[in-house]
């Protein structure tokens, strides 16, 4: 499979339009996976918390 990366008069739009979107999906793809690491981090802290506290 080939790609015809030609994109001809349309190419001034159409590689900035295509850059902008790839950063901007890495973006929330790394946002997603800190923030879930985050939130797995508070939940084991706080789950820590609630087994030491005496019942």
């Amino acid at each position: 499979m080939s790609f015809d990366f030609d994109a001809g008069k349309y190419a001034l739009y159409l590689w900035p339009a295509f850059a902008i979107s790839v950063v901007a999906f890495a973006w929330m793809i790394t946002s997603s996976l800190l923030m879930a690491r985050r939130w797995r981090r508070e939940a084991e802290r706080l789950r820590a918390e609630l087994e030491s506290t005496p019942s």
